[in-house]
Protein backbone atom coordinates (compact mmCIF):
# COMPACT_ATOMS: atom_id res chain seq x y z
CA UNK A 1 0.00 0.00 0.00
CA UNK A 2 0.97 3.74 -0.82
CA UNK A 3 1.95 5.91 2.67
CA UNK A 4 -0.72 8.52 3.16
CA UNK A 5 -0.82 11.97 0.75
CA UNK A 6 2.22 13.82 1.12
CA UNK A 7 0.40 17.16 0.53
CA UNK A 8 1.77 20.49 0.93
CA UNK A 9 1.06 22.79 2.97
CA UNK A 10 -0.77 19.93 4.67
CA UNK A 11 0.77 17.65 7.37
CA UNK A 12 0.88 13.76 5.77
CA UNK A 13 3.01 11.27 6.76
CA UNK A 14 6.53 10.65 4.89
CA UNK A 15 8.86 7.97 2.99
CA UNK A 16 9.48 6.68 0.19
CA UNK A 17 8.15 3.18 1.62
CA UNK A 18 4.68 2.85 3.42
CA UNK A 19 4.93 5.07 6.62
CA UNK A 20 2.05 3.51 8.40
CA UNK A 21 0.77 4.31 11.47
CA UNK A 22 0.11 1.07 13.90
CA UNK A 23 -3.23 0.43 14.79
CA UNK A 24 -5.25 -1.99 16.07
CA UNK A 25 -8.98 -0.97 16.58
CA UNK A 26 -9.31 -2.32 20.20
CA UNK A 27 -13.05 -4.58 20.79
CA UNK A 28 -14.48 -4.65 24.10
CA UNK A 29 -14.21 -8.11 25.96
CA UNK A 30 -16.91 -10.86 25.64
CA UNK A 31 -19.65 -9.20 28.87
CA UNK A 32 -23.20 -8.42 29.08
CA UNK A 33 -24.40 -5.23 27.70
CA UNK A 34 -27.39 -3.29 29.42
CA UNK A 35 -29.98 -2.51 27.51
CA UNK A 36 -30.56 0.55 29.02
CA UNK A 37 -26.91 1.36 27.32
CA UNK A 38 -27.35 3.34 23.52
CA UNK A 39 -25.10 3.72 20.58
CA UNK A 40 -25.53 6.08 17.64
CA UNK A 41 -25.02 3.96 14.17
CA UNK A 42 -23.26 5.08 11.27
CA UNK A 43 -25.25 4.19 8.76
CA UNK A 44 -28.97 5.17 10.04
CA UNK A 45 -28.04 7.61 12.45
CA UNK A 46 -30.28 6.13 15.09
CA UNK A 47 -29.97 6.11 18.58
CA UNK A 48 -30.40 2.87 19.46
CA UNK A 49 -29.57 -0.01 21.96
CA UNK A 50 -26.35 -1.91 22.42
CA UNK A 51 -28.27 -5.09 22.33
CA UNK A 52 -29.32 -3.72 18.01
CA UNK A 53 -25.46 -4.38 17.60
CA UNK A 54 -23.04 -7.60 17.24
CA UNK A 55 -21.06 -7.60 19.53
CA UNK A 56 -17.83 -6.94 16.70
CA UNK A 57 -19.80 -3.77 15.91
CA UNK A 58 -20.09 -2.44 19.37
CA UNK A 59 -16.55 -2.36 19.62
CA UNK A 60 -15.82 0.18 16.50
CA UNK A 61 -16.06 3.90 15.87
CA UNK A 62 -19.25 5.55 15.71
CA UNK A 63 -18.64 6.53 12.02
CA UNK A 64 -17.82 2.88 11.11
CA UNK A 65 -20.27 0.89 13.64
CA UNK A 66 -23.78 -0.23 11.91
CA UNK A 67 -26.54 -1.72 13.88
CA UNK A 68 -27.88 -5.24 13.07
CA UNK A 69 -30.48 -3.90 10.77
CA UNK A 70 -28.74 -2.23 8.63
CA UNK A 71 -25.96 -4.89 8.61
CA UNK A 72 -28.89 -7.09 7.20
CA UNK A 73 -30.02 -4.39 4.30
CA UNK A 74 -26.41 -3.45 3.02
CA UNK A 75 -27.12 0.10 4.21
CA UNK A 76 -23.87 2.25 3.61
CA UNK A 77 -22.11 4.38 6.37
CA UNK A 78 -22.93 8.11 6.12
CA UNK A 79 -19.16 8.14 6.01
CA UNK A 80 -19.18 6.93 2.53
CA UNK A 81 -22.22 8.75 1.02
CA UNK A 82 -20.72 11.58 1.96
CA UNK A 83 -17.59 13.43 0.31
CA UNK A 84 -17.98 11.33 -2.70
CA UNK A 85 -16.52 14.35 -5.34
CA UNK A 86 -15.15 17.62 -4.90
CA UNK A 87 -16.95 20.43 -3.65
CA UNK A 88 -17.20 23.39 -6.27
CA UNK A 89 -14.71 25.27 -4.00
CA UNK A 90 -12.09 22.66 -5.12
CA UNK A 91 -12.21 24.46 -8.43
CA UNK A 92 -10.07 27.24 -9.56
CA UNK A 93 -12.24 30.89 -9.60
CA UNK A 94 -11.39 31.77 -12.82
CA UNK A 95 -11.13 28.41 -15.12
CA UNK A 96 -13.50 26.45 -13.49
CA UNK A 97 -11.89 23.32 -13.51
CA UNK A 98 -11.19 21.60 -10.19
CA UNK A 99 -7.50 22.47 -8.77
CA UNK A 100 -5.04 19.57 -9.35
CA UNK A 101 -4.19 17.53 -6.98
CA UNK A 102 -0.30 18.58 -6.65
CA UNK A 103 0.05 21.40 -4.51
CA UNK A 104 2.84 22.68 -7.50
CA UNK A 105 -0.04 23.43 -10.08
CA UNK A 106 -1.71 25.88 -8.01
CA UNK A 107 -0.70 29.10 -5.43
CA UNK A 108 -2.83 30.77 -2.98
CA UNK A 109 -3.11 34.60 -2.74
CA UNK A 110 -3.65 36.39 0.28
CA UNK A 111 -5.38 39.25 -0.92
CA UNK A 112 -8.77 37.27 -1.62
CA UNK A 113 -7.89 34.20 -0.32
CA UNK A 114 -8.31 32.50 -3.34
CA UNK A 115 -6.15 29.02 -4.31
CA UNK A 116 -5.97 29.61 -8.71
CA UNK A 117 -3.95 27.16 -10.81
CA UNK A 118 -0.85 28.24 -12.46
CA UNK A 119 -2.52 27.84 -15.76
CA UNK A 120 -4.60 31.02 -14.94
CA UNK A 121 -1.81 32.32 -13.88
CA UNK A 122 0.28 31.68 -17.11
CA UNK A 123 -2.86 33.07 -18.85
CA UNK A 124 -3.02 36.33 -16.93
CA UNK A 125 0.77 36.54 -17.42
CA UNK A 126 0.60 36.18 -21.45
CA UNK A 127 -1.83 39.18 -21.37
CA UNK A 128 0.87 41.54 -19.58
CA UNK A 129 -0.85 40.87 -15.78
CA UNK A 130 1.46 40.28 -13.12
CA UNK A 131 -1.32 41.23 -10.18
CA UNK A 132 -3.76 38.99 -8.83
CA UNK A 133 -5.19 37.20 -11.79
CA UNK A 134 -8.22 36.65 -9.15
CA UNK A 135 -9.04 40.41 -7.75
CA UNK A 136 -6.15 42.39 -9.67
CA UNK A 137 -5.09 43.56 -6.44
CA UNK A 138 -0.83 43.94 -7.03
CA UNK A 139 1.33 41.64 -5.47
CA UNK A 140 2.15 42.30 -2.12
CA UNK A 141 5.58 43.04 -0.64
CA UNK A 142 6.49 39.93 1.75
CA UNK A 143 6.70 42.60 4.42
CA UNK A 144 3.12 43.04 4.15
CA UNK A 145 1.56 39.71 3.98
CA UNK A 146 1.08 38.87 7.63
CA UNK A 147 -0.90 42.22 7.77
CA UNK A 148 -3.16 41.20 5.22
CA UNK A 149 -3.54 37.77 6.57
CA UNK A 150 -4.70 39.45 10.00
CA UNK A 151 -6.96 42.26 8.46
CA UNK A 152 -9.12 39.23 6.96
CA UNK A 153 -8.60 37.24 9.96
CA UNK A 154 -10.00 39.67 12.29
CA UNK A 155 -12.69 39.99 10.05
CA UNK A 156 -13.91 36.14 10.36
CA UNK A 157 -12.73 34.80 7.04
CA UNK A 158 -12.66 31.18 7.56
CA UNK A 159 -10.46 30.69 5.12
CA UNK A 160 -7.96 33.38 6.87
CA UNK A 161 -8.30 31.66 10.24
CA UNK A 162 -7.16 28.13 8.73
CA UNK A 163 -4.14 30.06 6.33
CA UNK A 164 -2.71 32.64 9.54
CA UNK A 165 -2.30 28.71 11.46
CA UNK A 166 -0.25 27.12 8.57
CA UNK A 167 2.17 29.93 9.18
CA UNK A 168 2.25 29.59 12.97
CA UNK A 169 2.57 25.69 11.88
CA UNK A 170 5.27 26.14 9.81
CA UNK A 171 6.81 29.43 11.33
CA UNK A 172 6.67 31.37 7.63
CA UNK A 173 6.21 35.47 7.43
CA UNK A 174 8.61 36.25 10.31
CA UNK A 175 6.27 34.15 12.85
CA UNK A 176 7.81 32.41 15.62
CA UNK A 177 6.46 28.15 14.97
CA UNK A 178 3.94 27.82 17.52
CA UNK A 179 2.23 24.63 16.97
CA UNK A 180 -0.37 25.63 20.25
CA UNK A 181 -1.63 28.35 18.23
CA UNK A 182 -1.92 26.57 15.14
CA UNK A 183 -3.98 24.46 16.50
CA UNK A 184 -6.54 26.55 18.02
CA UNK A 185 -6.44 28.49 14.86
CA UNK A 186 -7.44 25.04 13.02
CA UNK A 187 -10.22 24.43 15.15
CA UNK A 188 -11.67 27.37 14.71
CA UNK A 189 -11.66 27.27 10.86
CA UNK A 190 -12.80 23.67 11.12
CA UNK A 191 -15.74 24.74 12.85
CA UNK A 192 -16.41 27.18 10.04
CA UNK A 193 -16.58 24.71 7.72
CA UNK A 194 -12.66 24.51 6.33
CA UNK A 195 -11.97 20.71 5.43
CA UNK A 196 -8.09 21.92 4.91
CA UNK A 197 -8.05 22.31 8.93
CA UNK A 198 -9.78 19.40 9.77
CA UNK A 199 -6.86 17.58 7.42
CA UNK A 200 -4.52 19.66 9.10
CA UNK A 201 -5.53 18.61 12.52
CA UNK A 202 -6.13 14.82 11.68
CA UNK A 203 -2.73 15.10 9.99
CA UNK A 204 -1.48 16.42 13.51
CA UNK A 205 -2.77 13.79 15.55
CA UNK A 206 -2.18 10.76 13.49
CA UNK A 207 1.56 12.01 13.08
CA UNK A 208 1.95 13.02 17.08
CA UNK A 209 5.12 14.81 16.26
CA UNK A 210 3.90 18.67 17.34
CA UNK A 211 1.50 17.37 19.46
CA UNK A 212 0.45 14.04 21.40
CA UNK A 213 -0.34 11.36 19.13
CA UNK A 214 -4.28 10.90 19.63
CA UNK A 215 -5.82 8.55 16.69
CA UNK A 216 -9.45 9.34 18.04
CA UNK A 217 -8.71 12.92 17.12
CA UNK A 218 -7.22 12.04 13.71
CA UNK A 219 -10.18 9.84 12.59
CA UNK A 220 -12.71 12.51 14.09
CA UNK A 221 -10.50 15.00 11.61
CA UNK A 222 -10.20 13.00 8.78
CA UNK A 223 -13.54 11.72 8.54
CA UNK A 224 -15.18 14.99 9.02
CA UNK A 225 -12.31 16.21 5.98
CA UNK A 226 -13.17 13.37 3.96
CA UNK A 227 -16.93 14.12 4.10
CA UNK A 228 -16.61 17.66 2.67
CA UNK A 229 -14.59 16.13 -0.38
CA UNK A 230 -10.92 16.04 1.08
CA UNK A 231 -8.94 13.80 -1.62
CA UNK A 232 -5.86 13.27 0.58
CA UNK A 233 -7.79 13.04 4.04
CA UNK A 234 -10.17 10.33 2.02
CA UNK A 235 -7.13 8.43 0.70
CA UNK A 236 -5.15 8.72 4.52
CA UNK A 237 -8.17 7.24 6.11
CA UNK A 238 -8.13 4.15 3.63
CA UNK A 239 -4.19 3.64 4.22
CA UNK A 240 -5.07 3.88 8.28
CA UNK A 241 -7.89 1.04 7.50
CA UNK A 242 -5.92 -1.07 6.08
CA UNK A 243 -3.16 -0.65 8.36
CA UNK A 244 -5.96 -2.08 10.85
CA UNK A 245 -6.78 -4.42 9.20
CA UNK A 246 -10.28 -3.50 8.09
CA UNK A 247 -9.52 -4.16 4.59
CA UNK A 248 -13.43 -3.58 2.84
CA UNK A 249 -13.30 -0.15 5.06
CA UNK A 250 -10.12 1.06 3.39
CA UNK A 251 -10.94 -0.56 -0.19
CA UNK A 252 -13.86 1.75 -0.19
CA UNK A 253 -12.03 4.73 0.97
CA UNK A 254 -9.30 3.76 -2.02
CA UNK A 255 -11.85 3.28 -4.30
CA UNK A 256 -13.72 7.21 -3.45
CA UNK A 257 -10.17 9.04 -3.65
CA UNK A 258 -9.03 7.07 -6.75
CA UNK A 259 -12.37 8.33 -8.85
CA UNK A 260 -11.24 11.65 -7.56
CA UNK A 261 -8.18 11.57 -9.07
CA UNK A 262 -5.66 10.23 -6.14
CA UNK A 263 -2.88 8.34 -7.73
CA UNK A 264 -1.80 6.86 -4.78
CA UNK A 265 -5.23 5.57 -4.13
CA UNK A 266 -5.60 3.94 -7.57
CA UNK A 267 -2.13 2.22 -6.87
CA UNK A 268 -3.45 1.02 -3.32
CA UNK A 269 -6.69 -0.69 -5.90
CA UNK A 270 -4.65 -2.06 -7.59
CA UNK A 271 -2.32 -3.44 -5.18
CA UNK A 272 -5.45 -5.10 -3.30
CA UNK A 273 -6.69 -6.52 -6.07
CA UNK A 274 -3.61 -8.03 -6.97
CA UNK A 275 -3.43 -9.23 -3.55
CA UNK A 276 -7.09 -10.91 -3.72
CA UNK A 277 -9.01 -7.92 -1.78
CA UNK A 278 -10.39 -6.28 -4.50
CA UNK A 279 -12.02 -7.49 -7.51
CA UNK A 280 -11.07 -6.80 -11.36
CA UNK A 281 -14.46 -4.72 -11.35
CA UNK A 282 -13.18 -3.08 -8.63
CA UNK A 283 -9.47 -1.71 -10.20
CA UNK A 284 -11.33 -1.19 -13.59
CA UNK A 285 -14.11 1.34 -12.10
CA UNK A 286 -11.61 2.75 -9.95
CA UNK A 287 -9.41 3.50 -13.03
CA UNK A 288 -12.36 4.57 -15.46
CA UNK A 289 -13.27 7.21 -12.38
CA UNK A 290 -8.93 7.81 -12.15
CA UNK A 291 -8.76 8.95 -15.88
CA UNK A 292 -12.15 10.64 -15.88
CA UNK A 293 -10.54 12.91 -12.95
CA UNK A 294 -7.35 13.67 -14.14
CA UNK A 295 -8.74 14.86 -17.30
CA UNK A 296 -11.18 17.03 -15.63
CA UNK A 297 -8.28 18.55 -13.95
CA UNK A 298 -5.72 18.97 -17.22
CA UNK A 299 -6.04 21.95 -19.82
CA UNK A 300 -3.63 23.52 -22.39
CA UNK A 301 -2.52 26.69 -19.76
CA UNK A 302 -2.18 24.21 -17.35
CA UNK A 303 0.38 21.61 -18.88
CA UNK A 304 2.39 24.44 -20.38
CA UNK A 305 2.55 25.89 -16.77
CA UNK A 306 3.77 22.66 -15.72
CA UNK A 307 6.66 22.98 -18.25
CA UNK A 308 7.85 26.64 -16.83
CA UNK A 309 10.64 26.73 -13.97
CA UNK A 310 8.62 29.56 -12.28
CA UNK A 311 5.36 27.73 -12.33
CA UNK A 312 6.28 24.34 -11.92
Amino acid sequence: MFPASPHLPFLSTSGNRPQYINLTLALPPSVFFSTNAMKICGACVRELPEVSFSEEQRGLRQSIRRCEECVGAGNQLVLMKKGRTRPEGDDCPICQLPIPLDFKQSSFNVCCMKKVCHGCFLAAQKRGMNDCPFCRTPTPKKSQILAMIRKRVAAGDPVAIYFLGTKYHYGKYSLEKDVTRAVELYERAAKLGVKEAHYNLGALYANGTDVEKDMDKAFRHYEAAAMCGHVSARHNLGCEEFEAGNYDLALRHDLISAKMGHENSLNNVKISFIDGLATKADYAAALRGYQKAVEEMSSPDREEAKALPLLA
